[in-house]
């Protein structure tokens, strides 16, 4: 508040200047909705969610409108298993096997947002056909000084740490950040149980497995940024990154046993793991140039970037019972995959009637190279084991990509088009054994369209045509046949390309200071999916795959957000779908009575919601929940599963600068039970998967220092102000 003091009363006091004493900051601040959308992406702000202090990253994804997260672990968005993953908008190779792990081990206070790009358009890579899941860790602080930040956590599941800091001099601005987690506490178990009947054969006909693993795991990471903007028409950033994961196997324990029609038991084995481990490395560094011709908007931007990840998987086991079988007692698997990829691109953007119409274009080249190590060894002592090669392979992928775009603005209405050209050379080089290299060739042009009508700045209407595509793996177009028998032969298809999904989405949002939020109609259609068919040749059954498999699905979705009152909030999302399956039997002619095709067709969907009161004596609750009623594809089902959790926090010391967080997840559960069916013609298969579910944590944040500019980025990166690169567009939220 202003104190002003009066002035002396002097023939010409009415000339004096007014003095102050007392002066005090102000400081006008607005509540962030935790969920924010504009049609293409949705956002949900990790850092308005009080739970964030003392969750896994994981654990925050299931809250996030789109994205579904089920009992082993499994991540979909928009119903789809197909999507990828960036880092502050670019894609990130760490997270191309088993994602779910990774994110268990990652504090969710590593990152501000998270953005589900649902119309990623032509600026973006078109693989992907369920969207962008990216990661915003960039956030904004004061012009000058210094800033910092220190979070710690105990929960049931983890420990958890992390540091920041930011500074700026002069031109120069850098940030930092470190990260861990420990679980060696409480350690992780999972437990499966399978159930495979041969309908065909008489005498193996029922085979009952279960494995139960125990581990634990620890992880670090952390990353620094620069930039340097020597005038204002020149930008350099530097950043680099990394993270590590080395899980123990604490347990593991397997058994199988193999019964005939009648039940009597054929033959079975127990085996137990006596050591093991799974090491992740990843490392990111990348570098940008944006130099700006003038006008806002109109620049041009020459980025570089560098990722390797590599995983290591080590684990010995030994039979400690078998009947039936002869087989040495001892066995360890060694596998050793890393992944190195070089990205170039340069981007253009130029700006046309101030900032009512903007052109951009690109140029992208994407180098990767992956190698897969394996070996096998067996013996019947320990220390007396024979090593044999079974997996020595490097693949490879090329990429090069340009795109053009326009956006424009006519009034109300807001127009938006683009088209993608990627020219993709993969293959693989098999460096052991006798099985022959090859190369194949693929070409996408994908466009996109979007055009939206706004009847006031917070409500608009938007209709989108989004393609996107999905390219066959290395596997499945690798041409070498593997005989599984003298009359069955399974083969890759060098000539499969890339499926391709069209998507046509119908938009309506209108957001005010109460209420607000969007709902969607969505018809999503795919006409050449790959599926598995065969083929007879001169009395031999071949197998492989083609773009045969239709898919055609039809969503309503949607969000709410509701300020009841200015310190209480509920946001409600959910999705409902339709899903019409076809493909080719592979077993049609090969067995009597097949079917020409299989299909399935069905309903599914999700919903979440989340409570946010902000109660006197600097008290904060919050509560959320939600449930997934599983999945369908044409040879199987997942069933569906609920969670739920609250978190309780108080703030201390001015600016809130530290708080204490209280939270607890699936209290009323010790585990949850996933269930699966999936099945064939001559096959079914029953499988439960079993871990713990429930969580509680306490923890501890303190922030310090005054700095608010954040480390330059240049506009090649997603924007995290929600905006466009032109500076246009609507954040969709509520201020």
């Amino acid at each position: 508040m202003f104190a002003q003091s009066k002035a002396p009363e002097t023939p010409d006091s009415t000339l004096s200047a007014p003095t102050y004493e007392n002066l005090e900051e102000v400081v006008v601040s607005a509540k962030k909705p935790v969920v924010q959308s504009n049609g293409e992406k949705v956002s949900y702000n990790v850092d308005e969610d009080p739970s964030s202090a003392s969750s896994s990253l994981l654990e925050m994804l299931r809250k996030v409108p789109a994205v579904t997260v089920d009992g082993q672990d499994n991540i979909q968005v928009n119903g789809q298993s197909n999507f990828k993953i960036y880092v502050n908008g670019k894609e990130d190779p760490m997270f191309s096997s088993n994602p779910g792990q990774i994110l268990k081990s990652m504090p969710a206070s590593s990152v501000v947002k998270i953005e589900v790009i649902n119309e990623p358009g032509a600026k973006y890579d078109a693989e992907g056909t369920a969207g962008i899941l990216n990661f915003v860790t960039v956030r904004k602080q004061r012009n000058e000084g210094y800033a910092g930040g220190v979070q710690a956590s105990l929960s049931s599941e983890s420990v958890q740490a992390g540091l920041s800091g930011r500074m700026r001099r002069g031109d120069l601005m850098a940030s930092a950040h470190f990260e861990f987690a420990d679980n060696h506490i409480h350690p992780q178990e999972q437990y499966n149980s399978n159930t495979t009947l041969y309908l065909d054969n008489p005498t193996d006909y029922r085979l009952e497995s279960t494995t139960l693993q125990k581990f634990a795991f620890n992880y670090f990471g952390g990353g620094l940024d620069l930039s340097w903007e020597p005038d204002t028409l020149n930008l350099f950033t530097v950043n680099f990154s990394f993270n590590s994961m080395h899980a123990g196997i604490k347990k593991f324990d397997e058994t199988s046993a193999l019964f005939d029609r009648e039940g009597s038991f054929i033959r079975g084995y127990h085996r137990i793991g006596d050591g093991g481990y799974m090491n992740t490395l990843g490392l990111r560094t990348g570098a940008s140039y944006q130099h700006t011709f003038g006008p806002q908007g109109h620049h041009l931007i020459a980025s570089y970037l560098y990722n390797r990840s590599t995983q290591k998987l080590n684990l010995t086991r030994r039979f400690v019972e078998m009947s039936g079988y002869t087989m040495p007692e001892w066995s360890d698997l060694l596998s050793d995959n890393s992944s190195n990829e070089h990205t170039a691109q340069i981007d253009y953007a130029l700006p046309l009637g101030g900032e009512k119409h903007l052109v951009e274009a690109g140029l992208k080249g994407v180098f990767r190279r992956n190698y897969a190590l394996g070996h096998d060894m067996t013996g019947d002592r320990p220390d007396d084991m024979t090593a044999s090669v079974r997996t020595d392979v490097e693949q490879f992928q090329d990429i090069a990509a340009a795109y053009a775009s326009y956006t424009g603005s006519y009034g109300p209405y807001g127009v938006k088009a683009g088209v993608r050209y990627e020219h993709t050379r993969m293959g693989m080089d098999f460096r052991a054994g006798d099985t022959p290299d090859f190369t194949t060739r693929l070409n996408d042009v994908v466009p996109n369209a979007a055009v939206s009508y706004s009847f006031s700045p917070a409500h608009s209407l938007r209709l989108a045509y989004q393609m996107r595509i999905s390219r066959p793996t290395l596997n499945q177009v690798n041409p070498f046949q593997v005989k599984y028998s003298e009359y069955l032969v399974m083969t890759g298809n060098p000539d499969l390309g890339s499926e391709r999904s069209n998507k046509i989405t119908l938009t309506y949002s209108n957001f005010t200071r109460l209420i607000g939020g969007n709902i969607s109609l969505e018809y999503a259609q795919i006409n050449n999916a790959i599926s598995r068919y065969t083929y007879v040749d001169d009395g031999i059954i071949y197998e492989t795959e083609a773009n045969l498999g239709k898919s055609q699905s039809t969503t309503l979705s949607g969000f709410l957000n509701y300020n009841i009152t200015p310190r209480m909030r509920f946001t409600l999302n959910g999705r409902v779908e339709y899903l019409n399956l076809d493909a080719p039997n592979p077993l049609f002619g090969t067995r009597p009575g097949s079917p020409e095709k299989l299909k399935a067709s069905g309903w599914t969907g999700n919903f979440g919601a989340s409570f946010d009161y902000t109660m006197p004596w600097r008290l904060r609750l919050g509560a959320y929940g939600g449930k997934d009623w599983g999945r369908i594809s044409l040879t199987s089902t997942r069933d569906g599963w609920y969670y739920y959790g609250m978190s309780l926090t108080r703030t201390f010391l001015k600016n809130d600068a530290l708080s204490l967080t209280l939270g607890a997840n699936n209290f009323f559960q010790k585990n949850r039970t996933f269930k699966r069916e999936s099945w064939s013609e001559a096959m079914r298969n029953y499988s439960r998967y079993t871990s713990r579910c429930w969580s509680v944590s306490f923890s501890i944040s303190w922030y310090f220092g005054n700095l608010r500019s954040n480390v330059r980025r240049t506009d090649a990166d997603v924007q995290t102000d929600d905006r466009s690169s032109s500076g246009g567009g609507n954040n969709g939220g509520i201020l």
